[in-house]
């Protein structure tokens, strides 16, 4: 350390020092009164006000100001607010988002003046010595120091704060909108468990009927104990599969209550979704969803963020090395009884120039560089991953799609061809296993079609979050529809 000014001594004039005093202490009065008392740089800005908030979106999201209270019925839109609001997982990215926006702040607070006051009080009583008896003494200081340049060291700790902020944020958008698919696809999974649970009692019914006929076939003498016990079989096994789709529905009423913040055992009723507009995640070429997804998802741009923090740190580590040059004042007073009252002030510059560190230096500098490295490298692994997330659900979208088209074309014929194979066997012209392969052939249908009307429901939401793009916006319509018929 090297000192190239200082004044000392008592009589250096108090005033000179109480002005320069005064001077440091408001430049930091002015920079503090622009912000709340508990925030003066009014980071609380940097961040969504609520847990359920995107950054630079706070108005897509409600307060949550009420989250105990599921309603019944409960709509789409609801559960994925209180997904939104409840889900832990948003609660914590949230809080990291606060905490990085708290560092920006203390980056901040490197750029004004600091003061410290020091008092000590003490009772002494010496015996024995020349200067024996009792002595009260209080000392009392204060120190003041503003550092003055540093060769860029603040200000790149000041942008790496930032950035590392903004990857924080982009990371909390990600999660957002992660709890917000698994909320909507709980929710659909559910729906579709529901309408398997119909469909499996509407075929139990008919297995009933397929079942009386046969009986009635065999009292007029035109069938046999063989046909009657075909027609038992069926009806059991329409049974145990409508045993087993009502499982499924109360197994996913309780992955929906957890989803949505609440307890397993909450009884949830729902409201039948409509489906989800295709136009709003796939309306464009799938070169052109790649770029979107490359400029909007958040994690990729959380991961750009990192980058960027990266290299500021290494622009810190750099400066590390480098002279640093700082103002001070200090003034000092005791008080003792008996004896004088001396009274000291200093006021100077100070420069600061590190010589030599074992290196540290030199090494803190190369592993700021090598991490610069790998976080080029994780953003670039995940640019790759974005491009094939996004074909992998546009695919997966248009396939669906077709699916659903095939399934419901399936599901009328085969509602056919059992009305057929019914009126055939009550007229005495068909055969049980024409009817029971019928009967069977409607019942799949009819799950093949709920469950692909899902699968497509699911594909849109994933698509949009693919790309980026996913809010609750696409499931507000949604919400207040009726499903399509196919």
């Amino acid at each position: 350390m090297l000192t190239i000014m200082r004044w000392t001594g008592r009589g250096w004039p108090r005033r000179r020092i109480g002005v320069a005093a005064i001077g440091l202490l408001a430049v930091t009065a002015t920079a503090t009164v622009s912000g709340a008392p508990g925030d003066p740089f009014d980071t609380a800005a940097l961040h969504p006000p609520t847990a359920a908030q995107r950054w630079e979106a706070s108005g897509t999201a409600p307060p949550c100001a009420d989250t105990a209270v599921i309603p019944d019925p409960l709509a789409l839109a609801d559960a994925i607010d209180l997904a939104l609001c409840n889900n832990p997982r948003t609660r914590a990215s949230w809080a990291a988002a606060k905490a990085a926006a708290a560092l920006v702040g203390v980056a901040r607070g490197t750029f004004l003046p600091t003061a410290t006051a020091t008092g000590t009080g003490q009772r002494t009583d010496a015996r024995n010595t020349v200067a024996a008896g009792q002595r009260s003494l209080a000392t009392g200081s204060i120190a003041l120091n503003y550092l003055l340049f540093d060769f860029g060291a603040r200000q790149a700790s000041l942008e790496q704060a930032r950035q590392t902020l903004f990857a924080a944020d982009w990371s909390h958008n990600a999660t957002l909108q992660t709890v917000l698919l698994d909320a909507a696809q709980a929710y659909y999974q559910l729906y579709a468990d529901q309408e398997a649970g119909k469909a499996t009692l509407a075929a139990s019914r008919a297995a009933q009927q397929s079942l009386d006929s046969a009986r009635a076939r065999q009292r007029a003498g035109s069938a046999t104990r063989a046909d009657v016990l075909q027609a038992q079989t069926a009806f059991s096994q329409a049974e145990l599969a409508r045993a087993r789709a009502e499982g499924d529905a109360i197994t996913s009423e309780g992955v929906l209550a957890n989803r949505l913040g609440f307890t397993a055992a909450r009884p949830i009723r729902i409201v039948p979704p409509g489906d989800l507009d295709a136009a709003r995640v796939a309306n464009a070429a799938l070169e052109q969803l790649v770029v979107a997804a490359t400029a909007r998802r958040p994690d990729l741009l959380a991961a750009q963020a990192r980058v960027r923090a990266a290299e500021s740190n290494v622009k810190v580590q750099q400066a590390a090395n480098r002279p640093v040059i700082s103002a001070f004042g200090t003034g000092a007073a005791t008080q003792s009884e008996p004896g004088l009252d001396p009274r000291s002030t200093a006021i100077g510059l100070q420069v600061t120039i590190p010589i030599f560190t074992g290196y540290q230096n030199t090494y803190r500098i190369r592993a700021a560089r090598e991490q610069v490295e790998l976080q080029e490298a994780t953003r670039d692994q995940l640019r790759n991953d974005v491009s094939l997330d996004v074909w992998r659900a546009y695919q997966q979208l248009r396939t669906q799609g077709r699916a659903l088209d095939t399934a419901a074309d399936l599901e009328a014929s085969a509602r056919e061809s059992y009305d057929v194979a019914l009126g055939r066997y009550r007229a005495g012209v068909g055969t049980v296993t024409d009817l029971l392969n019928a009967q069977s052939a409607l019942a799949n249908a009819s799950l093949q079609r709920i469950q692909s009307r899902f699968l497509w429901n699911v594909a849109k939401a994933t698509l949009a979050q693919a790309i980026g793009t996913l809010d609750i916006g696409l499931f507000a319509d949604a919400s207040a529809a009726t499903p399509s018929k196919p």
